[in-house]
């Protein structure tokens, strides 16, 4: 009985490191084009902002929305929300409530309601690349592109990603099922 047991569970942990190494280390992601606006989630700021703030340079969107820009830890976030204008792109930033993913899209399409955008590009961590893609397509009505800037640099973190993510999207899946 035991045996079968530690089988089982072994299996099961198998199936569960394949799915989550296809859900959380290569998710599908679009190519960035052009949007309304660029969405670019609070965590990782280094690579995630990094990354919107080229995008937006490179004219892919008129808009960059930065989330928890103001309570950034990293300073060029702050800076730039703290001088939004003169940058050849309009910068809004917002605290997310509640502060999580499922708010950012919230906050996101009372944005494009509110400006009548129809497509977003959702830039984050490739880790969070599927839930924040599920989470935006139940919230707006119109197209959200996901893209995602790579995985952390200390890689030592992605387990405990992988773990995190699989419970919220449980999270999602169950309890959590709306916008």
């Amino acid at each position: 009985m035991l045996r079968l047991l530690i089988r089982l569970l072994s299996a099961g942990f198998f199936v569960w490191l394949a799915l989550a190494l296809y859900l959380f280390v290569w998710p599908s992601q679009d190519h960035p084009r052009r949007t309304d606006a660029i969405v670019v989630l609070a965590g990782d700021e280094g690579q995630r902002f990094s990354r919107a703030l080229e995008l937006a340079r490179a004219g892919v969107a008129p808009v960059l929305i930065v989330s928890d820009g103001v309570h950034s830890n990293w300073a060029p976030a702050r800076k730039l929300c703290a001088h939004p204008s003169g940058h050849g792109f309009r910068v809004i930033c917002f605290r997310p409530a509640p502060y999580s993913t499922r708010g950012e899209a919230r906050a996101a399409l009372g944005l494009a309601e509110r400006y009548h955008w129809r497509s977003l590009l959702v830039v984050s961590s490739t880790y969070h690349l599927f839930r924040a893609r599920l989470l935006f397509d139940r919230c707006l009505k119109g197209h959200a592109l996901v893209y995602a800037t790579g995985t952390d640099d200390n890689l030592a973190w992605l387990p405990l990603n992988m773990v995190s993510e699989t419970v919220k999207l449980g999270l999602v899946f169950t309890t959590r099922r709306g916008c």
